[in-house]
């Protein structure tokens, strides 16, 4: 079985992944705030304030979205069980917020070395905790398919950028006699090809044909990726510890093919009205273009904003496009089962449209796009920094608010169907 077919009978219940992803707008907002206290110029790349935005943006938003779509995927497509997901929220979600906000304040006060400790403390507990659980869960399990590969292979590179980032803050915090610059070539590398990009590809491969009904992915291309992806990475990794950048040419390549067969499956949708398919168009064309702004360095071009120009393109606009594309779907398409499950005999449960209407997705797919676009035009030093931070607020007032009005209708029709025996309209997702 090339593909994984979902069984949402083994799906854990909605309170493990909606902290998680309920808490993404949050972070957002205090990123846009971080954002708010770099220098009002072009941005620069070590400035301390853009650090720790990049990171709340990383860890805060991306973090917590990829946390709770992977726990739900790992359940429903490889069968990993929680036995005690109470206790497995507590122990991975609290220390993941605590770890954002103290890397934060670690790089906002001087590279605090006590925040730095915490940090590591927390988000080590977290990463490490989620990837084990995972790897190990997906060892037991049957499920052989490309997305149980593909979520393998990102967790294995969560490793290497958890104990990549460990080092480096030991390199900045504590002076370790280690080469900086090119570990946090590395810690780059893994975290937004490995982990990122690496996490994108194994889950597209399950809810790009689910909820954008599209084909599936070609079967050379799920039966091979997960490991080409890996090799390519490797090599990758050589070459910038060689400072022989030729040797990233086939992770780029590999990359350009995915966003590639992504735009194409979504040229072929049966639902082309779908908003969910622009996020989709939109991170493609982020990452294509970030690849060529990262090449483009380290091929010495020297031209302002190129490292700054790469990492906004990966972080929020493939990152940002994906996550908000998939949140959008998956958290009214998880209130819509967990409903379904709860339904009074002769009851059904409001539609996914109806918990969370498609004029919702479309002011968020404008307000992506407005950030998106004034991102990348402050790290070309055409505006100011604090023009993507108000956007950025601006996205995160709206995304929240889309949340909790979606968790408002879901409690909503479960008090009617305790308090009033009116009978709800019939619909499905």
């Amino acid at each position: 079985m090339m593909q994984g077919m979902p069984s949402y009978d083994r799906a854990p219940p909605p309170s493990l992944p909606l902290p998680f992803l309920l808490a993404a707008p949050v972070w957002l907002g205090l990123a846009g705030a971080a954002l708010l206290l770099a220098d009002g110029g072009a941005p620069q790349r070590f400035d301390p304030a853009l650090l720790a935005a990049a990171h709340l943006l990383a860890l805060g938003v991306l973090g917590n979205a990829m946390c709770g779509a992977a726990l739900q995927i790992l359940a429903v497509v490889a069968g990993v069980s929680y036995t005690r997901p109470r206790r497995l929220l507590h122990g991975l979600f609290w220390p993941l917020q605590l770890g954002c906000g103290a890397l934060a304040l670690a790089f906002l006060n001087g590279f605090s070395r006590p925040a730095f400790l915490a940090a590591g403390i927390c988000l080590a507990w977290t990463l490490l905790g989620l990837a084990s659980l995972g790897l190990a869960g997906l060892w037991r399990s049957p499920a052989r398919d490309a997305s149980s590969r593909g979520i393998a292979a990102a967790l294995a590179c969560l490793i290497l950028v958890v104990a990549l980032g460990l080092t480096l803050a030991g390199t900045v915090a504590d002076s370790w006699p280690l080469p900086w610059l090119r570990l946090l070539n590395l810690h780059i590398l893994f975290a937004l090809g490995g982990w990122l990009l690496g996490l994108i590809m194994a889950v597209a491969i399950t809810v790009v044909p689910m909820f954008q009904i599209t084909p599936a992915y070609p079967a050379r291309w799920q039966r091979f990726a997960a490991a080409t992806w890996l090799a390519a990475l490797a090599l990758a990794a050589i070459g910038l510890w060689l400072e022989c950048w030729p040797l990233t040419l086939p992770a780029c390549a590999l990359a350009t093919a995915f966003a590639w067969h992504t735009g194409r499956l979504q040229a072929r949708s049966r639902r082309p009205q779908d908003i969910g398919r622009r996020f989709w168009q939109c991170a493609m064309a982020a990452l294509v273009l970030a690849l060529a702004a990262a090449l483009a360095q380290l091929a010495g071009w020297d031209a302002e904003g190129l490292p700054e120009a790469a990492g906004w393109l990966a972080l929020f606009g493939l990152g940002g496009g994906a996550v908000l594309g998939m949140w959008y779907k998956i958290l009214p398409f998880l209130l819509w089962l967990d409903l379904q499950k709860r339904a009074p005999r002769g009851r059904r449960a409001p539609s996914t449209l109806q918990l969370l209407p498609e004029s919702a997705h479309s002011r968020c797919l404008a307000l992506y796009l407005i950030a998106l676009g004034l991102g990348t035009a402050a790290a070309a030093g055409g505006a100011p920094t604090a023009a993507p931070a108000i956007a950025l607020l601006a996205l995160a007032a709206c995304w929240a608010w889309d949340g909790s009005a979606a968790m408002r209708r879901y409690r909503a029709c479960r008090r009617a169907w305790t308090d009033s025996p009116a009978q709800l309209g019939a619909a499905t997702p």
